[in-house]
């Protein structure tokens, strides 16, 4: 018989484990980092039907930890997938006023009917009669399922265009496989929700690493620019290529870009003309070029001076990118770095409810007993954030 603990604090063990390299944190569990055996499993603390804000950076693998989805599958309600849906419709609809002006469309148009379908599963799991409950939750499901299919076309259209919403289209993709699964857990449907999740998970993979690759540009040495060292660096972006191609270091990734870095410096306009629609316009701002030169000029000088084609200019060299296009580039790299790592953490996140689901089903609980799985009313939490649940 297995034992199932739930406590507030980080068990010893586990947390010298993270320490020293022997355990990692992918998404919502910690496990061996050789093995791949969870050794915990991450359940965030609910205040008033939002999580508590989460402080993971001595935990995750990568900077960002504004990840779409939760760390526990078990806490991915319907509520909260409505509340994180409205926050992208918002962004959309933001950078739907920036692409006009170039006529440019987006398509917003199907999120009413992904909130209708919310709705459907919220009223389905109030409901006393079972057979009333599996009924809705079925037409719910179906609702959601058209869902996957509009959003997986809308994902690959505007990945396959290097717009700067395939970001969003893919948070919304995650959101609509997460909530399927999340009405088969409701029904106790435990193996069919494990296999939509596998399926959901088979289905993003190749798209985030896709625009990811996108977001690395032609020349991902631009992520170096010794102008961002404190923002990016080489190890965020050896992290990046670790999701990317697990196993390797920091020294494999800069053997990656040393050519890289000398292109870069050699011929910039190279790199700045090839550059996606996510980089090229500011999302969200409709600052011209020019202004955002300007404003960024009165901030940095040195940066100004250290750019590839500047630096080329100082050299004796005529030939040059506007200086304008180039800098707004690179203002860019760090917010398309933390975009990069949140889709890997979500990712990570969305694979790991695989494993949380399976870890029910071999337990012999009922989805409800293991949401409900709490720590004694003994222990305190002292303002700790996460339950962490061990199996043994």
């Amino acid at each position: 018989m297995s034992t199932v603990d739930a406590t507030f604090h980080l068990p010893e063990q586990i947390a010298q484990g993270l320490l020293d390299g022997t355990y990692e944190r992918v998404g919502g569990v910690v496990r061996n980092i050789v093995s791949k055996q969870v050794v915990a499993w991450l359940r965030e603390i609910y205040e008033i039907e939002e999580p508590v804000l989460l402080d993971l950076l001595s935990l995750t693998p990568v900077g960002a930890v504004a990840s779409t989805l939760n760390l526990a599958v078990s806490t991915m309600g319907f509520i909260i997938v409505l509340k994180r849906l409205g926050v992208i419709e918002q962004k959309l609809e933001q950078a739907q006023e920036v692409l006009e002006t170039i006529g440019y469309k987006i398509d917003l148009s199907f999120y009413a009917n992904f909130r209708a379908a919310l709705d459907l599963a919220i009223n389905a799991f109030t409901m006393n009669n079972s057979e009333t409950r599996k009924m809705s939750a079925m037409q719910a499901i179906n609702r959601f399922l058209e869902a996957e299919h509009h959003y997986t076309k809308l994902t690959d259209r505007e990945i396959g265009n290097g717009s700067q919403v395939a970001g969003e289209y893919l948070s919304t993709l995650c959101l609509a496989y997460v909530t399927e699964a999340r009405c088969y857990l409701e029904i106790e449907e435990i193996d069919t929700a494990r296999r939509r999740l596998q399926e959901g998970a088979a289905i993003l993979r190749p798209r985030f690493e896709k625009y990811i690759n996108t977001l690395l540009t032609s020349n991902p040495a631009a992520y170096l620019h010794p102008s961002l060292k404190k923002q990016v660096g080489l190890k965020r972006l050896t992290k990046v290529y670790q999701w990317l191609e697990p196993g390797l270091d920091e020294i494999e990734v800069f053997e990656m870009q040393r050519e890289n870095l000398f292109k870069l410096a050699r011929n910039p306009e190279e790199w700045t003309n090839s550059l996606p629609q996510a980089i090229r316009i500011s999302k969200g701002s409709t600052a011209t070029p020019i202004n955002m030169f300007n404003d960024f000029a009165k901030q940095g000088k040195k940066f100004i001076g250290t750019l590839p084609s500047i630096a080329k200019m100082k050299a004796g060299y005529t030939e040059a990118v506007t200086p304008s296009s180039e800098t707004e580039a690179y203002l860019r790299l760090p917010a398309m770095m933390e975009l990069m790592e949140t889709m890997a953490e979500d990712d990570n996140r969305l694979a790991m409810y695989e494993s949380e689901v399976e870890m029910i089903h071999r337990l012999g609980m009922s989805f409800q007993e293991w949401r409900q799985l709490t720590p004694s009313s003994t222990a305190q939490g002292n303002g700790a954030k996460l339950i962490y649940i061990t199996v043994s």
